[in-house]
């Protein structure tokens, strides 16, 4: 089935009836993109505490990135891809294919810049522990220099579900976890029943990499193969894009797409600075507290992901609406989508804040790591379905290209917690569970003002 008829489907069929079928398949692609989160974190755990510590605060920009090309740029290259399906405009849907593929470039040239001019200034200003600085640098520098296979890699499959197709995401996701695993494994070694971390990597007695250097190489060797799947389906598979000569340098749309894709990416570059803060904030306390903060906040960032697989789906389930001009529509499948989301998500939360082990036993076996990690967890994964509400109707937002709300709602979160934090140092009453509470209520203050503000604000004109 091509994807201009599927996209007709997404503006007449019942919501059940499209909903699953676009969901199943980018849930599978969330769940996928975790595991290989997972995957390099329980590698870095192997490895050691300052390498964990270090590597927590290169895993913000590693999810910023992702959010970045996946979630804002690439929500608003798969919105405006939905849009021009809906409208039946394969010509504009092309020019957004093209534009896109512009976008990653500039986008990852630009986080190269920034981190390699101010990375190490960060780290000398708030004077981090050395071997944690290194251990930060080294993984940093190599996961920055390949940035743009994970730019390049996001904004495709971001195209791809816009156009309707879900299911070439699914795969390519499979396929970079499939490889980062394999390519991985070189590290380890079987012995006696146990699976053994070797020193380092020895390529053809030439280049030898360390644990930590290969684990980020590895990583981004997943994403090159998961791009050259993808560019293979565009040159060789099924699709309705066809790619005509003549138009190679039209990019008509170009500048709304950054327009929208900048707005979006307040929202994840404010999500990422609020993580950084915390981390930070943390790091106070002592290594063995950053160590078990970036374990558990990593539950929080990857339901971002969980949280875009049913987005995803929204986008181009709400965009193709939208450019069909059915907005009442749009507006209802918004709403029962997020519906599904904070369920989903909801139930993560409750069930890692009353067993927060299963998560943080997982990837450390020392005892005052995991009781940090446990702390967090039991204070603020309750709260995630908050968490769920107001990302949920950001993604769905992408569809409608009204995304000031919700950047509002960020700031607003962004601020309360920092002032907050701050406040509670001034008055020297400051520790991890009270800097813990007040980023649950940041969640709660998160999720309530996005719902209101979208319900009584710019969707309220079109509920019949």
């Amino acid at each position: 089935m091509s994807d201009l008829k599927f996209s007709n489907s997404l503006t007449e069929l019942p919501f059940s009836k499209i909903f699953f079928k676009l969901a199943i398949p980018n849930l599978y692609s969330t769940l996928i993109a975790s595991l290989t989160v997972i995957f390099d974190l329980w590698y870095v755990g192997q490895i050691g505490v300052l390498q964990l510590a270090g590597v927590a605060y290169i895993f913000p920009i590693y999810m910023l990135t992702s959010m970045l090309s996946n979630g804002a740029f690439g929500g608003a290259v798969s919105g405006a891809t939905a849009r021009a399906f809906g409208s039946r405009d394969i010509f504009q849907a092309e020019c957004v294919f093209r534009s896109a593929i512009v976008i990653a470039f500039i986008g990852s040239i630009i986080m190269m810049a920034i981190f390699f001019t101010f990375a190490e200034i960060f780290f000398e200003f708030f004077e981090i522990n050395k071997e944690v600085t290194f251990s930060a640098l080294t993984y940093g520098n190599i996961l920055l220099s390949g940035i743009i296979l994970i730019w390049f890699f996001n904004i495709i499959i971001a195209i791809t579900r816009g156009s309707g197709n879900t299911i070439i995401p699914a795969i390519s996701w499979s396929i970079v976890l499939i490889s980062h695993v394999m390519i991985a494994s070189l590290n380890f070694e079987y012995k006696d029943g146990m699976i053994i971390l070797i020193d380092s990597i020895n390529l053809l007695g030439v280049y030898v990499f360390t644990s930590l250097e290969w684990s980020v190489i590895s990583l981004l060797m997943g994403y090159l193969i998961g791009v050259l799947f993808v560019c293979g389906f565009y040159f060789f598979g099924k699709h309705s894009f066809s790619f005509k000569t003549k138009d190679f340098l039209k990019f008509i749309g170009i500048l709304n797409l950054i327009k929208s894709g900048s707005l979006a990416s307040c929202q994840s570059i404010m999500t990422i600075a609020l993580a950084i803060f915390c981390t930070t904030v943390i790091s106070m306390f002592g290594t063995n507290w950053t160590a078990g903060f970036g374990i558990a906040i990593r539950l929080e960032l990857l339901l971002i992901p969980v949280i875009f697989g049913v987005g995803g789906a929204l986008i181009a389930i709400v965009g193709a609406n939208v450019g069909a001009k059915k907005y009442s529509r749009a507006v209802r499948m918004a709403w029962k989508g997020t519906f599904f989301s904070v369920l989903i998500v909801g139930t993560i939360g409750l069930f890692f804040s009353i067993f927060p082990h299963f998560w943080s036993d997982s990837f450390t076996d020392i005892f005052v790591i995991r009781e940090a990690s446990n702390r967090y967890l039991k204070i603020v994964a309750p709260f995630y379905v908050f968490f769920a509400l107001g990302l949920g109707l950001y993604f769905t937002c992408q569809a409608f290209n009204t995304l000031f709300w919700p950047v509002i709602g960020t700031l607003i979160r962004l601020v309360f917690v920092v002032v907050m934090t701050l406040i509670l140092f001034y008055l020297e009453i400051s520790n991890p569970q009270s800097i813990f509470i007040i980023m649950s209520s940041g969640l709660i203050i998160y999720g309530l003002f996005i719902s209101t503000s979208l319900h009584f604000g710019p969707w309220k004109k079109y509920y019949n």
